[in-house]
């Protein structure tokens, strides 16, 4: 079953051991070269942690369930910052092809809540292959368009 980054937001993420709630979700992080989340941000400013995804052990409607609060730790790097920071959201990011062209925007991003794959990414409500996505930072997200298509293209479409 698919879930999203929109619905994800927001939601608490809970201890296993101590049933308490260590906090909710404010930033959702992918792995562009492996095309899935790699963590979560939980919390805002100073007291943002992150959650590696393979920290997670549930990932239910309600809450998302990890083992401890051990699964929580400080951003490690200045790129773990500005995640922590919302620097590279996806959602509400500029879209652009890999020739220039403008897309719209990333209205929001499916994913399997089991692996944390990106299933397809929504831009302008339009969906596009995960193997679209090419890169995304501070700026804009980039993807992959086939010349003289209004439809996104898929990169992994000349792998092995």
């Amino acid at each position: 079953m698919s879930d999203r980054f929109s619905a994800v937001s927001g939601r608490n993420v809970v201890s296993r051991t101590t049933a308490e709630e260590l906090g909710s979700v404010t930033h959702v992080a992918v792995d562009v070269k492996r095309r899935q989340v790699a963590s979560l941000v939980v919390g805002k400013g100073r007291k943002a942690a992150m959650i590696d995804y393979d920290q997670v052990s549930g990932f239910g409607p309600d809450a998302i369930m990890v083992a401890d609060e051990s699964a929580l730790h400080e951003p490690r790097d200045d790129h773990e910052r500005e995640v922590a920071k919302g620097t590279f959201e996806l959602i509400g990011k500029r879209t652009l092809s890999d020739t220039g062209n403008d897309l719209g925007t990333v209205t929001d991003v499916v994913f399997d809540p089991d692996t944390g794959a990106i299933e397809s990414i929504l831009i302008g409500g339009r969906p596009a292959p995960p193997g679209s996505l090419l890169g995304a930072g501070s700026f804009a997200v980039v993807v992959l368009e086939p010349a003289g298509s209004g439809e996104l293209a898929d990169s992994r479409r000349d792998e092995p």
